[in-house]
């Protein structure tokens, strides 16, 4: 990847966050924010998702070489999965059952689900559970701030959509970013 490529990679992911940021404040769907504030949130949260996606990938490198990092995998997303029920319960304070808090873990996970697939679908069935992991895992860890903004369920789930869109973006469009270039006829490879 050269700095072209990187540079194209993060001003994808900070615009991607901002048009969701400005389409969700807009709409007025979840929170009524302006649309100022919904692009500067989007903004925010797109520097986040990139952040999680370097401490991801660095991880991932790391990690590949040992034997049980898939089965780790499926431990770390099982136990991110039951504890942001809990998190968000405790957090709020809340005396009743977690049952409420359930939907919060499950449509990540269906949304992560659905982008996993279509990476495996791009770069081939073991590319699942990895793309799985950082969409679901780093999402909920990089939206853990977002989840303590108690009492406002709506800018809770704004950055939760913003988050997963940027993250989305970034595992989908890696492949075609380090995907070295083809040498135009007449030159070498070694040229480009």
């Amino acid at each position: 990847m050269n700095v072209k490529r990187l540079f194209l990679l993060i001003l994808g992911a900070v615009s991607c966050g901002m048009l969701l940021g400005v389409v969700l404040a807009s709409s007025g769907l979840f929170a009524h924010i302006s649309t100022i504030n919904g692009l500067i949130t989007g903004g925010f949260v797109s520097a986040t998702s990139l952040m999680g996606f370097w401490a991801y990938l660095t991880l991932n490198f790391i990690m590949r070489g040992f034997r049980f990092w898939h089965a780790l995998q499926v431990i770390v997303l099982a136990i991110v999965c039951i504890d942001v029920v809990v998190l968000r319960h405790d957090l709020q304070g809340a005396m009743d059952s977690y049952a409420p808090y359930l939907w919060f873990a499950v449509w990540p996970l269906l949304i992560a689900g659905i982008a996993a697939g279509i990476k495996a679908k791009l770069a081939g069935a073991r590319a699942f559970l990895p793309a799985l992991f950082f969409m679901y895992v780093f999402t909920i860890v990089e939206w853990i701030p977002g989840l303590q903004l108690s009492g406002q369920l709506g800018m809770q789930t704004m950055v939760g959509i913003i988050l997963l869109g940027c993250n989305s973006f970034l595992l989908l469009i890696l492949g075609k970013i380090i995907k070295p270039s083809t040498p135009v006829e007449g030159k070498s490879a070694v040229m480009n």
